[in-house]
């Protein structure tokens, strides 16, 4: 600002003039649209595109085939998913000996889940970390369990769908290939995260004193890295890994029950296959949730199979909806919870 009025200050009372076209670019993109807002709005376009060329007739049937006591109980599978999750994360504290009571972590993943489902990648999931920071906790160590347990539904994912799908398509020396491929990935993650994250920092010579902001990601790495190192142990791994698979059981459970309602008759392998991928697709910066990029996905692999277009995309919509509407009703209480914890935390400093 003191730029902009240069009168009051006779040192730089030459530059307004220059500082001039800097201020006009400023706001012209402050006005143009962000590209990258943008971009989800992609796949909402597919999607339309997609249920253009559907029967809406014979989409509305689909959807009427499914009762509610369907709808609840898929609800209820993914809330239980939702609620082992929770209980992972509260293990992976515990490796690190951090405690966080249940009565604090369930409400702080709950509010979290909410938030993912209104940010673009799910970026909204790690906001469960304040629950720890607001305890002192360091930023980079309290974030270092949420990305170690999003890596861990990332790497259960992608092998689940890489290697059911090779089943599903009789190629077993494919599905082996996957599987070595993933695991030859998963040590070597672990082997980066475990030489990343020593005691020491790592020497970045002159460049940090050259490049502050580059110092600064490096130190934040490094203690991202650090602070998953307890999790890496062997014992808490395998802790860890199982809570991963048993929590992702109930979420495809959710999906099978909606199959059943929308008398879908195809193999569970070729469902879990096709779910995998499809919940990946929320990962997409183009997406929202995967809207679009999940439809597709349904349609080409189920329509292999002699599944209608229309029956495959009402079961991935009610997949996702059935997600999303209950991580949002789950995720407000959360963030209501949330609020009075933090309303209780401050009277009492206050009082203090």
């Amino acid at each position: 600002m003191s730029l902009v009025q240069g009168p009051l200050d006779p040192t730089v009372s030459s530059l307004p003039a220059k500082s001039a076209p800097a201020a006009s670019s400023t706001a012209s993109r402050r006005r143009a649209p962000s590209l990258r807002k943008l971009l989800p709005l992609i796949g909402c376009i597919v999607l339309v595109v997609v249920l253009s060329r559907l029967d809406s007739a014979a989409l509305a049937k689909a959807f009427g085939r499914v009762t509610w006591v369907t709808v609840a109980s898929a609800a209820g599978f993914f809330s239980f998913n939702i609620w082992l999750k929770v209980l992972r994360w509260q293990r992976l504290l515990h490796a690190q000996s951090i405690e966080l009571p249940h009565r604090v972590a369930l409400p702080a993943m709950l509010s979290a889940q909410f938030y993912a489902q209104v940010t673009v990648g799910r970026v909204g999931e790690f906001l469960r970390a304040e629950a720890l920071t607001e305890r002192g906790v360091r930023v980079g160590t309290a974030l270092s369990a949420c990305v170690f347990d999003r890596l861990l539904d990332v790497v259960c994912v992608l092998f689940t769908g890489l290697t059911l799908g090779a089943i599903w398509l009789g190629q077993l020396r494919a599905a082996l290939v996957a599987g070595t491929l993933m695991l030859t990935v998963l040590v070597g993650a672990v082997v980066l995260f475990q030489v990343f994250g020593r005691d020491e920092p790592p020497a970045l010579g002159g460049l940090s004193a050259r490049f502050r902001f580059v110092a600064g990601g490096a130190g934040f790495v490094h203690e991202l890295a650090r602070g998953m190192r307890p999790m890496l142990r062997p014992r808490a791994f395998a802790e860890t890994a199982a809570w991963t698979v048993v929590a992702w059981y109930f979420y495809f459970a959710a999906l099978f029950a909606l199959a059943d309602g929308l008398h879908i008759e195809v193999s569970r392998i070729l469902l879990t296959a096709t779910a995998a991928f499809a919940g990946l697709s929320s990962l997409l910066p183009v997406t929202i949730s995967g809207l679009g990029a999940r439809e597709l996905i349904y349609i080409e692999v189920l329509s292999a199979r002699g599944v209608p277009s229309e029956l495959a995309v009402a079961l991935s919509l009610l997949h996702l909806g059935v997600m999303t509407v209950s991580a949002i009703v789950l995720g407000l209480i959360g963030v209501a919870v949330r609020a009075r914890q933090r309303s209780a935390r401050d009277q009492a400093h206050q009082s203090a």
